[in-house]
């Protein structure tokens, strides 16, 4: 996996979002396995983004440009989650 590949979030995984004035957070499940991954405000909207049809550098970008941040550092940092999510196969990649 690296910058230009396209991921889809799994068709078994769910997910809850948590949202008030300071928080957004979701919680993931796969409803096949049971297995649950929670992530932070970022990681959230990572999450939201992964419709099968941009790249983690285009997710990257769009998030980069929200908290006024370096692309290539954003690109980083969701490479490391989505190699996290990886392990409990919570997306497809394209």
């Amino acid at each position: 996996m690296d910058k230009d590949s396209i991921l889809k979030r799994a068709e078994s995984v769910t997910f809850e979002v948590v949202a008030d004035e300071t928080i957004l957070e979701a919680i993931l499940i796969d409803i096949t396995t049971g297995t649950y991954f929670s992530l932070n405000k970022v990681g959230t909207e990572f999450w939201q983004m992964l419709d099968g049809e941009q790249t983690i550098e285009q997710h990257a970008a769009v998030i980069a440009a929200k908290y006024e941040v370096e692309p290539s550092m954003v690109v980083d940092d969701l490479l490391e989650l989505a190699g996290e999510m990886a392990k409990d196969k919570l997306f497809t990649i394209k």
